[in-house]
């Protein structure tokens, strides 16, 4: 019985009809500003978005800026990821009564404007069919009913589609062997120098990864509190590779200055040395060169990301001080800004990045 109307400045509506609505996150639930997911009743364009039925309302509640995952999915966008997260701010009614500023964004699913692999259909155990696509969760919240440990690095592998009803005991075995193969590769350093590990894994997706992850500082890429990475999705088609992405979740512990070390881990960087494979791969000379080579050709690009900041910054000056009387945060300690005024907190952002992408500039190469 739920509907949602969707109105431009103008008065113009961009989307009217009917949908459902329910919470949604794990940590970010327990705040007091919610979000939600939506499901519309049809496959439709939301403001100027290619058409689907699922979206997200994120609420950023702990980011005092409201861009955190909006500048990181620019810089996604940026590199040669095969598709990032789109989004826009909005103001959100619910009910009659103003929530304050959300950012409308897609839901990460398998479809041809999404993750565009083929999905497979429910229950499937034809051998070749259960090849792909799988669209993979690595998270040490360890949540979905489906799930394995993997045996050699014990990343907590979770199956995001297909889901608990559509997943057939062939395909997810075929996936943890094919998990396990790949780390058999991985753990032997002449397999390694030897590059076959290129048979299973997309080399340019996981440079990729990890360049936006390191860049934007997420806490997530290596979670200190659980000991592993949050929120990283991985995904596979049928008979092709494991690929890193799309990138998700930035809105906390996130583009913080190089010299803040309280709040951060000791080492500048944050997930690059220890995890997702990345120790392993660097074994292999011709991985490093690689890396390097993507990082030049990329590294000009991503230094416009400052003024994307600001213009974003601009657009919603207005609508973020209205969220902020409605939502104030200075009681939380999670970014380090919580405290600022509103441009202070963007002025910061933008440093902590750009003082990580020189860094980065400087200290890729020692990577091994």
């Amino acid at each position: 019985g739920s509907t949602m109307r969707i109105e431009q400045p103008d008065g113009k509506v961009d989307y009217e009809g009917p949908m459902s609505i329910r919470g949604r996150g794990n940590s970010t639930w327990g705040y007091p500003k919610k979000p939600y997911a939506i499901k519309l009743d049809k496959k439709s364009k939301v403001l100027g978005m290619p058409k689907h039925k699922r979206w997200v309302l994120l609420a950023n509640w702990k980011d005092r800026t409201l861009i955190r995952n909006a500048a990181a999915f620019w810089g996604s966008a940026h590199t040669g990821m095969p598709y990032t997260v789109r989004g826009e701010f909005v103001e959100v009614e619910l009910n009659g009564r103003h929530q304050g500023n959300y950012y409308l964004c897609e839901q990460i699913k398998i479809d041809e404007n999404r993750v565009n692999i083929t999905e497979m259909d429910a229950n499937e155990t034809d051998p070749e069919k259960i090849t792909g696509g799988y669209l993979m969760e690595v998270d040490t919240y360890y949540d979905e009913v489906n799930k394995f440990k993997s045996p050699r690095f014990n990343l907590p592998y979770m199956f995001n589609t297909p889901d608990e009803e559509s997943l057939s005991k062939e395909a997810f075995n075929y996936m943890k062997n094919y998990v396990s193969e790949l780390e058999d590769i991985l753990k032997d350093e002449d397999r390694v120098k030897n590059h076959e590990y290129e048979a299973y894994l997309d080399v340019d997706s996981a440079i990729d990864y990890m360049f936006i992850l390191e860049l934007c500082d997420n806490h997530d890429f290596y979670n200190e509190w659980h000991n592993g990475t949050h929120s990283c999705y991985m995904y596979k088609d049928r008979g092709g590779k494991l690929c890193y992405g799309p990138v998700w979740d930035f809105d906390y512990r996130t583009f913080i200055p190089l010299d803040e070390i309280s709040l951060r881990i000791q080492s500048k960087w944050i997930g690059a040395t220890r995890t997702l494979y990345y120790p392993a791969l660097y074994k292999d000379p011709q991985f490093r060169q690689r890396m390097l080579e993507r990082w030049d050709s990329q590294k000009e690009a991503l230094r416009q990301l400052p003024a994307f900041i600001d213009e974003i910054a601009d657009r919603i000056r207005l609508s973020e001080a209205a969220n902020h009387k409605l939502w104030p945060i200075e009681d939380w300690w999670e970014n380090g800004d919580e405290n600022m005024s509103f441009q202070q907190a963007v002025d910061r952002m933008k440093k902590g990045y750009t003082e990580k992408l020189e860094w980065m500039d400087k200290h890729l190469k020692e990577l091994k």
